[in-house]
């Protein structure tokens, strides 16, 4: 499993859902997944920590990166600092896309990139960063991720399913820390605890 930013106390929560609405959870990753890295690690290493995200993938799929809110083309760059987030993107249309396309024929059309996150030697702890997927890489790489498992806000899961009652209607069976919980207890329950590991997978999934 890749670097989750979790703690012993964080709660895991299991989704079993059916086969053909699992895609329709990936665009929870919008709002982003908690990992942690090392300090003075390049983007590329965290990309790489992602399941599913081989160079390969990441040359040829992850067309826009923002650190910070600002543009990033330099896979090699260093994070340092406390927190970052980081959001990952397909190709975007029109000329804006190719504005902030990375290493784009326009890039010297953006008014600022990302510089490196303030370093530093003072400190010594992890840095947690935030990992937003949009578009076409929560799409091919979000089942796979939400699979796996990954912590998220837990607010961010139940404000996603009170605005999607079809997909809360959906789920067959709800787990948190291994033990069943009915589906109707699950928003009360998330109202409680601020991060979670969530793990979502279909209902024909071997386990």
């Amino acid at each position: 499993m890749f670097s989750e930013c979790n703690t012993p106390e964080t709660k895991e929560v299991s989704l079993t859902v059916g086969i053909e609405v699992l895609p329709r959870f990936t665009t929870l990753l919008q709002n982003g997944i908690y990992l942690t890295t090392p300090q003075g690690a390049t983007i590329r290493a965290l990309l790489a920590d992602l399941p599913g995200f081989t160079d390969e993938y990441v040359s040829q799929r992850v067309q826009t990166i923002f650190l910070n809110g600002l543009p990033a083309d330099d896979l090699q760059q260093q994070l340092f600092g406390t927190e970052a987030v980081l959001a990952l993107s397909g190709a975007m249309p029109g000329l804006a896309g190719a504005i902030f396309r990375k290493d784009g024929v326009h890039a010297s059309l953006r008014t600022k990139t990302a510089d490196k996150l303030s370093d530093t030697n003072a400190i010594d702890q992890p840095l947690q960063i935030r990992v937003k997927l949009f578009n076409i890489i929560a799409v091919e790489r979000g089942a796979q991720i939400l699979n796996v498992g990954c912590t998220i806000q837990a607010s961010a899961l139940g404000k996603f399913l009170a605005y999607r009652p079809p997909l809360f209607a959906a789920i067959d069976k709800v787990t948190m820390n291994d033990k069943h919980i009915e589906p109707q207890t699950l928003s009360s329950l998330l109202q409680t605890e601020k991060m979670i590991t969530l793990t979502i997978r279909s209902s024909g999934h071997g386990s």
